[in-house]
């Protein structure tokens, strides 16, 4: 014969709010190392665009499309890069 186990009362809170330091640390780190891998990124693609000339082959785009796109990441690219990375790159241990 078994005996009916009590289910475990429900977690206190739901979603994803952090419940201590360690776990702040960990989503915070995790967010802030996803931002400088982005920035990284991102600055590879200005450098490539900058050489690149999409209006020919294998690309094709129109010189108005590669002008659209070389602008979209050069902008994002200057927006990344004027972002103080003091803080953020002791909290990711940089």
């Amino acid at each position: 014969m078994t005996i009916p186990q009590e289910p475990p009362p429900p977690p206190a809170t739901i979603g994803t709010q952090p419940q201590n330091a360690s776990e702040v640390n960990a989503l915070i780190g995790t967010h802030l190392r996803g931002f400088a891998s982005t920035k990284v990124q991102t600055n590879q693609d200005a450098a490539w665009l900058a050489v690149t000339d999409l209006t020919a082959a294998p690309y094709w785009f129109s010189a108005e499309q590669e002008a659209t796109l070389k602008s979209a990441v050069t902008d994002l690219d200057t927006a990344l890069d004027a972002v103080d990375m003091t803080f953020i790159s002791r909290i990711i241990g940089m």
